[in-house]
């Protein structure tokens, strides 16, 4: 559970530094992530607070966006630097940790 969370934000991260991704550019950076899986991670997304809305740029292509990007922001960074600098906590703790979000 806590490395589909971990993904996510992964994502999540990746929308704010490139405002002008498709989805399936996105996919690609990610192993050719399939489709059902990248759109389960975007729904974790929203679930979590994310507004990660596909929006029509200039060009007539769908890119991502997220909306509330001030407020998630550093939240997603400090989760993400939490994960690099852990080296006391289980999974199992970080599973309980993601819960209680």
């Amino acid at each position: 559970m806590y490395r589909d969370f971990k993904t996510t934000l992964e994502l999540i991260t990746t929308v704010l530094d490139n405002a002008d991704l498709t989805s399936d550019e996105i996919r690609r950076r990610y192993a050719n992530m399939p489709d059902r899986t990248f759109k389960r991670h975007m729904a974790i997304a929203r679930k979590h607070g994310a507004q990660m809305e596909c929006v029509s740029d200039p060009a007539g292509r769908y890119t991502w966006i997220c909306r509330n990007r001030n407020q998630i922001e550093s939240r997603v960074r400090t989760w993400l630097i939490f994960e690099r600098e852990r080296t006391l906590v289980g999974d199992s703790q970080l599973d309980l940790l993601h819960q209680s979000l």
